[in-house]
């Protein structure tokens, strides 16, 4: 399916006179493959931009190419690299007050930030973003809208995420952006299937909303595999995986993890592996494969250094607890039992507190109140 916003510049480029403009706007066709994952693509326009420009290097050229290698290193090797290129970005089109990349930068750093679970600076973006954005600037109302969409999620009110969600999908139709459909499908999906794996793993199944969540998943699955996006090749697979073994599906999801979990990925999942493990070990251990379950089972105790989200944090210690009692190793299971209440309590809090800053964040911007 061809993207409509990459047709469109195209011809723009096609068209484009100027030098400078037409580096802007390969720029901008750079960001949007740097979001589907094509990042050797993406790679080899920045390389091409940079030829060109070397010897008379131009401020806004810079700018827009430090944007698109942000979101490279972001899509391709998720760290602190992609945040200090973003920074950069921002900075650049800051001292020239650029009316579309400044917004458009903090847009990014909003998305950024809350990917890292960092808060207030996200709230600091999201607001610059909000502010500073023309009515008209879809793709950094687009991006800033999925960002708060995602937050009131986060903090358990879909209710309140629904208008945001809304107004992503306006901005992406305006612009042509099916990446951006993409990303927003994607989260709704995964955040729903959060709940449902969490409520799953602490005795509170929610069989509908189970199955709501792995129609979603695989909603987004198919729309990705209509436009060719790679971002999440493995991720939403595992989500999958997971959605399966809650609704007691182990055969089916056993076999997506089977075909996934050991591959490379730069979809930033080491945070998430301990997870996908002991939900594995559990699909092993129901199908009476005893001796592959155990060694999935001390995969995830391993993994468990590895800092990861407090949700996820939750949900591997409710799992290893079943995992162990039906092993007959209770104190280990207590122990798990413990650590779990305790990490979902802390994921309370801080969806409360989200929601606090959130509202009172969208209170000093005109209009979104």
């Amino acid at each position: 399916m061809a993207s409509r916003l990459l047709t469109q510049l195209a011809s723009r480029i096609a068209a484009a006179r100027d030098p400078v403009e037409a580096a802007c706007l390969r720029a901008q066709r750079g960001i949007y493959l740097a979001r589907q994952g094509k990042v050797d693509e993406a790679e080899a326009l920045v390389k091409a931009v940079r030829d060109e420009f070397g010897t008379r290097p131009n401020a806004e050229v810079t700018a827009w190419i430090s944007l698109v290698e942000a979101l490279i290193q972001f899509y391709g090797e998720p760290g602190p690299k992609a945040l200090d290129r973003l920074r950069r970005a921002h900075a650049l089109s800051r001292a020239m007050n650029h009316p579309v990349l400044v917004p458009l930068c903090a847009a990014w750093l909003a998305h950024i930030e809350f990917n890292s679970n960092r808060m207030e600076p996200m709230l600091q973006y999201a607001g610059e973003a909000l502010r500073l954005a023309q009515p008209d600037h879809h793709a950094a109302l687009a991006r800033v809208s999925l960002v708060i969409a995602d937050a009131f999620h986060y903090a358990g009110r879909f209710d309140l995420a629904k208008p945001w969600y809304a107004a992503v999908r306006q901005h992406a139709l305006a612009e042509g952006d099916d990446a951006m459909i993409s990303a927003m499908l994607h989260n709704v999906a995964a955040f729903r299937a959060n709940e449902v794996r969490l409520a799953d793993a602490f005795g509170n199944p929610i069989p509908e909303e189970a199955k709501r969540a792995l129609m979603e998943t695989e909603s987004t699955q198919n729309y990705d595999n209509g436009i060719g996006a790679l971002s999440m090749a493995l991720l939403i697979p595992l989500m999958k995986a997971q959605l399966l073994t809650s609704e007691r599906r182990y055969a089916e999801a056993l076999e997506i993890f089977q075909d996934v979990l050991e591959r490379n990925s730069p979809e930033n999942l080491d945070r998430r592996k301990a997870c996908f493990y002991v939900d594995r070990a559990w699909c092993k251990f129901q199908l009476g494969q005893l001796d592959s379950a155990l060694a999935d089972l001390a995969r995830g105790l391993e993994l468990q250094s590895v800092p990861a989200d407090i949700d996820d944090v939750a949900f591997t210690h409710a799992r290893l607890c079943t995992l162990l009692r039906a092993l007959g190793r209770n104190d280990e299971a207590s122990a798990h039992e413990l650590q779990g209440k305790e990490a979902r309590q802390s994921h309370v809090q801080i969806q409360q507190t989200l929601l606090t800053q959130l509202e009172a964040m969208l209170a000093t911007v005109p209009g979104r109140t």
